[in-house]
């Protein structure tokens, strides 16, 4: 199987899955809100908590921006979170299109015309999804330790998920480890006659990997902060610190599998029947739907109003220029 064909089996078969998953949470959501009075969602404190959760999710992207500057710091670019910021604010709705990779290749273009290097930028970008898998996968472990969801708990590899962690955990050092070695490597192969690169122009300290790691991992508190606000609000019951472990650790995880399907966009439907299983049995099965949906509205609307200030500053970035 040559590889465009792979690659074209590969996003329908996401499709499919991101399609199977989707009918499984409409099918879920419907069972679960028949005949429920839902006008509390109309209400004035569920609004506010749905717009805390809208800033708590637009957050992310001055958090990710500042680490993405560290790391293209360390790669010796004259980052600035005020060039990194706009970036990611504006490139980020792209990832809507049909195989979740539109967004990345227009952080690229973008960043290459606001004066960074193509190999450092795509390099950075390959640092920053090691580091945020690591950190989902360490957010999501917490939740198993916590408490395994029921749904999820007789998964075979549940019963595993300490040795999973510390298997990504240890590939991700490696990979890092052994990055400047591989791209001497590649340089070699490729016949360059150029000095092979120093190991800080391929690899950020570790310092700074650390720093990146912890802010990514503060990306999935942050959201599970604002989760946990909007199931006080929905719960009839009051909501807990074992709560607000638990909604972390789902968004952790369903984002990393939702990151995982090839050709979901934005990891529409995948998340969503991740999130229903894992919260279906923890809370009422009425606040885990109405819950999920606000996140993906939540989320939607994140995107759209990030992508508007971020455009405003691309354009006064450039006519400044």
């Amino acid at each position: 199987m040559n590889s465009p064909l792979a690659k074209r089996v590969l996003r329908l078969v996401g499709i499919a899955v991101a399609i199977a998953a989707a009918v499984y949470f409409l099918m879920h959501a419907h069972r679960a809100l028949s005949g429920q009075d839902l006008s509390g969602l109309l209400q004035g404190r569920a609004i506010a908590a749905g717009g805390a959760l809208t800033i708590a999710y637009m957050a992310l992207i001055p958090i990710t921006a500042l680490a993405w500057t560290w790391l293209l710091r360390g790669l010796g670019q004259p980052a600035t979170i005020s060039i990194t910021a706009p970036i990611l604010a504006t490139t980020q709705l792209a990832k809507y299109l049909p195989g979740n990779v539109a967004h990345h290749l227009g952080r690229v273009m973008v960043a290459r015309a606001r004066g960074l290097n193509t190999g450092p930028t795509v390099l950075s970008m390959g640092y920053e999804t090691l580091l945020v898998v690591v950190a989902s996968a360490h957010i999501s472990s917490l939740t198993f330790l916590w408490s395994p969801p029921p749904a999820l708990a007789e998964w075979p590899l549940a019963r595993h998920h300490g040795v999973l962690v510390a298997a990504i955990s240890l590939g991700a050092v490696i990979v890092i480890a052994a990055a400047p070695t591989f791209a001497r490597l590649l340089m070699r192969l490729r016949g360059s006659g150029t000095a092979a690169p120093s190991t800080r122009t391929i690899r950020p300290d570790w310092s700074v990997c650390l720093g990146c790691y912890l802010l990514h991992a503060l990306n999935f508190v942050v959201v599970g902060a604002g989760l946990w606000l909007v199931a006080g609000v929905l719960s009839p019951d009051p909501v807990t610190a074992a709560d607000f472990v638990l909604l972390t650790g789902a968004f952790a995880g369903s984002w990393i599998l939702g990151f995982l399907a090839p050709g979901a966009p934005a990891g529409l439907g995948v998340r969503e029947a991740i999130l229903s299983l894992w919260l279906g049995t923890a809370l009422d099965a009425t606040v885990a739907v109405s819950l999920i949906i606000m996140l993906r509205i939540a989320t939607t609307a994140g995107d759209l109003l990030s992508f508007l200030w971020g455009s405003v500053a691309l354009a006064r970035g450039q006519h400044s220029q």
